[in-house]
């Protein structure tokens, strides 16, 4: 394996953001990011996080099929040209609480979306390889756990939800803990839990 330094151009974070160097950027902080989240997700991400290494890797072979991991690449790369002529500390927002949001902020929770929304896909499908006779299951079951998430999903919509708590909806659904999630949000671990108090509440004020 190549030494870190050769491996990413770590330099390239001080850089003003541009069409030259938006990829490399987007590599960094994507390989970053799933490093970190492996404490959170286990072996999961640890797949994700050796495949995305592979990739970046071998990225100029053009016979490689490039994995999902690099998926995350690309979605903090489409976030980061959003931003040409900035800095990745420049801060473009602020959160209700009043906490600065950075470009880097930003495209480290559009990763985390995609991460979210592909885990929740991966529970919700079966891969039909991986079936046997004896677990393959019946039309009618199927049918009937997709009109659940049918169900779910205008059950959501019924909330009126803000953006952080779907996500830590979202994140709920797929998992992660309190903890993990207020990582991700990049919120105390006391807001979070308020969000599914609130949550709750206005699930019983709809449904009693």
């Amino acid at each position: 394996m190549n030494s870190k330094s050769t491996f990413l151009n770590y330099q390239v974070m001080k850089e003003e953001i541009s069409p030259d160097n938006v990829f490399a950027m987007a590599e960094i902080i994507a390989f970053a990011e799933t490093r970190y989240l492996i404490g959170y997700m286990g072996t999961q991400m640890q797949k994700t996080y050796i495949d995305l290494y592979k990739d970046i890797l071998n990225k100029n072979d053009v016979s490689r099929v490039l994995s999902d991991g690099y998926d995350l690449v690309q979605e903090c790369a489409l976030c980061l040209c959003e931003h040409y002529g900035k800095h990745l500390n420049n801060v473009i927002g602020f959160t209700k609480k009043g906490k600065k949001i950075t470009v880097q902020m930003a495209c480290i929770r559009k990763m985390n979306k995609l991460i979210n929304r592909k885990t929740r896909d991966r529970y919700r499908n079966v891969s039909l390889e991986a079936l046997t006779r004896k677990s393959e299951p019946i039309v009618e079951i199927k049918e009937e756990v997709q009109q659940d998430y049918e169900q779910c999903d205008k059950i959501v919509d019924s909330l009126n939800l803000t953006e952080n708590m779907k996500i830590a909806l979202e994140c709920r659904m797929a998992g992660l803990s309190y903890p993990e999630i207020g990582r991700i949000l990049e919120r105390a671990q006391a807001t979070v839990y308020e969000y599914f108090i609130k949550m709750r509440a206005r699930y019983t004020a709809i449904y009693g």
